[in-house]
C-alpha cells in the first residue's frame, strides 16, 4: 500500500512566536480563499466585495490601540496605523474569526432588508400605502410658500400664472431641501437634472444616477458604513450591502411597466421606493434625503400632485 502513498506531506502551518503584524494587502490575500469571501461576493458582486473588505480593514484600524495592538469592540483610534498588529496567534485568529462574523451578519441583515423590501411591493401593488399617505401627509405650509400674487401694472401684459406642474415642481423641491442648513443649489440642480414629465421611471436601472445625485447633495458623507461591534446591531446592512439590495428595487421598477399619467398608482410606487431607499441604507448618510429626490421625481414623472408623507409615515415606510 505504502507504493500508491505518494502524496507529498504539507507541512502544518505554524504562525511565528510573539506579536504578528498584518498589512492591508495580506488581509486581502488570507481573505480571498475563504468560503465568507466567495459567498459575499456572490451575494453582492466581486467588485462591490472587494470594496467592503477593504473597508472593513480600514474600520478595524480604527481599533488599534494605545498599546500598538488590536482590540475587538473598541474606537481607540490611536494614532494613524496603516497595520494591524496582534499580540499574538491566539489574537490573529480572533481577529478572523471577527471579521468573518461581520460579514455573515451582514449577509442576513441583506437577505432581511431585501425580505422587507418585498413587502413593501407587495402592499403598493395591493394598493395599500396611498391610504397611509392620505392618512399621514405633510402639511404643504410647513414646508412651501407660495408665490406672491403679481400686481398688474397699468399698461403693461398680464403676466400669465404658474402652471400647476411648474407648482408642483417648487413644491418638491421645497420639500426636498426642508431643514437643509447653508447651500442648497445642489439640490435644485440634479432635481433639474433628473426630472422627467413623460411617464416614464425617471432613475433608470442601476443605482449609479441617485447615486450620483446623493454625492452631490451629500458631499461629505463618510465613506463607508458598517464593518464594526455596533452595525451587527443594526436593521439595516453595510452601505455595500444595502446598496445591492436598493440596486435590486431599482432595477425592477425599471422593467416593470408604470401607470398612465395622472393615475393614483403612481403614489404607491413612489411610497415603494421611498421607503425601500431609507430601509436599505444604501448610502453612508443622506438617505432620507435621497429617498425624498425620488419620491419628488416620481411624482412629477406621473403627473400627479405633490403630496408627501409626513415624518412618521417615512420612519414607517423605512422600518427604522
Amino acid at each position: 500500500m505504502a507504493l500508491f502513498d505518494k502524496k507529498p506531506k504539507v507541512a502544518p502551518y505554524v504562525a511565528p512566536a510573539g506579536a504578528i503584524t498584518m498589512d492591508r494587502t495580506q488581509f486581502i490575500t488570507t481573505m480571498r480563499p475563504r468560503p465568507i469571501y466567495r459567498q459575499y461576493s456572490q451575494a453582492v458582486g466581486l467588485l462591490p466585495a472587494a470594496t467592503a473588505f477593504d473597508n472593513a480593514f480600514t474600520e478595524s484600524l480604527r481599533a488599534m490601540g494605545t498599546d500598538g495592538f488590536w482590540h475587538f469592540g473598541t474606537n481607540a483610534n490611536a494614532g494613524n496605523p496603516t497595520v494591524l498588529r496582534f499580540a499574538d496567534a491566539a489574537g490573529l485568529n480572533f481577529f478572523m474569526t471577527a471579521i468573518e462574523g461581520m460579514f455573515e451578519m451582514d449577509l442576513k441583515l441583506i437577505e432581511r432588508r431585501a425580505a422587507y423590501a418585498n413587502g413593501l411591493k407587495g402592499k403598493a401593488g395591493s394598493n395599500l400605502l396611498l391610504p397611509q399617505l392620505r392618512a399621514e401627509t405633510q402639511p404643504e405650509a410647513s414646508y412651501y410658500q407660495g408665490p406672491a400674487p403679481v400686481v398688474q401694472q397699468p399698461g403693461t401684459p398680464a403676466v400669465p400664472p404658474r402652471s400647476e406642474r411648474s407648482l408642483d415642481q417648487a413644491r418638491g423641491l421645497a420639500w426636498l431641501t426642508n431643514g437643509v442648513q447653508g447651500d442648497a443649489s445642489a439640490y435644485s440642480q440634479v432635481l433639474l437634472g433628473l426630472v422627467k414629465r413623460d411617464g416614464s421611471f425617471p432613475l433608470g436601472g442601476t443605482l449609479a444616477p441617485l447615486q450620483a445625485a446623493w454625492q452631490r447633495m451629500v458631499p461629505l458623507a463618510p465613506a463607508y458604513r458598517g464593518w464594526n461591534n455596533a452595525a451587527g446591531m443594526q436593521k439595516y446592512p453595510s452601505n455595500i450591502g444595502g446598496a445591492k439590495v436598493l440596486g435590486d428595487v431599482l432595477s425592477d421598477l425599471s422593467t416593470s411597466p408604470m401607470p398612465a399619467q395622472g393615475s393614483d398608482e403612481w403614489y404607491e410606487r413612489a411610497l415603494y421606493l421611498f421607503g425601500a431607499i431609507i430601509t436599505t441604507q444604501a448610502f453612508t448618510d443622506g438617505n432620507k434625503r435621497a429617498a425624498r429626490l425620488a419620491y419628488v421625481l416620481m411624482l412629477l414623472s406621473g403627473g400627479v400632485p405633490m403630496v408627501v408623507p409626513n415624518n412618521r409615515l417615512g420612519a414607517t415606510l423605512g422600518d427604522m
